[in-house]
């Protein structure tokens, strides 16, 4: 194995559970003393540079997790302490210990301009954790549910994402709770019962309810998110935002290009742009723009009405 790793991506679980994998399979026992881990904000490259030199205590190997290794990135970032980049490039270069030593970037991409990214790529293993695809997470749901020796029909699934979403995190703690609820073969009601709506889903299904009419629903909804403690200049921005996408996926599509395509575009994951796409066929184009215009004026109140908000957002939910 390289003893240089980096994990890098935006799904920070992912890289937790790829940092603690590698790791795992390098020592041959995990104990505090042969996995260490530190934060890149908090200490220093010579601080970092000793405990990769000094020998673990009662093991053969170590391993050190370097978590929010931002020096990878372009992101301007404020550190405790000063880093000695030189010492850092002169390490990587002439690395002679054993110790595993894992970069852990939350970031999209790596700064590829710098000479210390330069030199990890060169010398090091670079790994992308990306966003599940909607295929990969069924594949996920359905391998756990079986590792529990059970399983789950299709019309479950399908409900069981249309209340996480894509979002791993979410599908993993929900599909926790529905394992420890359910008893052999998952159900429809099962998922009903204990799965939770994500705040993604429930805006996507707020703005269903607006757009066909559905305005006691609607006004259901956001009482319930209220009383979750959401406020109520919050959710008008969350909704704003899923208009925005549901215009631009619609505009997309009249000019005949593919979701794959909108997804890339729009920087929005494929599994947003489906559903997405999905409601926007159902609804014209001046509609949207319309009901874009009564959020962007109904942002405008927020900022210089006195008017209880609560109360002035359910009136605009009526209205819209």
């Amino acid at each position: 194995m390289n003893l240089i790793q980096v994990i890098y991506g935006t799904n920070a679980i992912r890289i937790e559970e790829e940092a603690g994998q590698l790791a795992k399979e390098y020592l041959d026992e995990v104990d505090e003393f042969s996995l260490v881990s530190l934060n890149y904000r908090e200490t220093s490259v010579e601080s970092i540079i000793e405990e990769a030199q000094t020998l673990p205590f009662l093991s053969d190997r170590k391993a050190i997790i370097l978590n929010d290794a931002f020096l990878l990135t372009g992101a301007k970032v404020k550190s405790d302490v000063e880093h000695n980049m030189d010492l850092f490039l002169d390490y990587i270069k002439n690395k002679n210990d054993d110790t595993l030593l894992i970069f852990k970037v939350f970031n999209e991409q790596l700064d590829k301009r710098k000479k210390i990214t330069k030199l990890i790529l060169k010398e090091g293993a670079v790994t992308e954790v990306k966003e599940m695809t909607e295929p990969e997470i069924k594949d996920f749901i359905r391998s756990q549910v079986e590792d529990e020796g059970m399983d789950i029909d299709e019309p479950a699934l399908g409900m069981f994402l249309e209340r996480t979403g894509i979002s791993y995190g979410n599908v993993r703690s929900e599909l926790e709770k529905l394992l420890l609820y359910a008893e052999g073969r998952i159900t429809e009601s099962d998922v009903a019962e204990v799965v939770s709506m994500s705040m993604e889903q429930n805006i996507f299904q707020l703005t269903e309810h607006v757009l066909n009419g559905r305005k006691e629903a609607a006004v259901h909804l956001v009482r319930q998110l209220i009383l979750q403690k959401n406020e109520p200049i919050q959710l008008l921005h969350l909704i704003i935002s899923q208009f925005r996408l549901l215009y631009q996926v619609k505009l997309l599509a009249n000019e005949g290009f593919a979701q794959d395509y909108m997804a890339k575009h729009l920087k929005v994951h494929p599994y947003r742009v489906k559903l997405a796409l999905r409601e926007a066929r159902k609804h014209r184009q001046d509609k949207l723009e319309e009901k874009m215009v009564m959020c962007r004026n109904m942002d405008y109140k927020f900022k210089s009405s006195y008017l209880d908000r609560e109360t002035l957002f359910e009136l605009f939910i009526m209205e819209i």
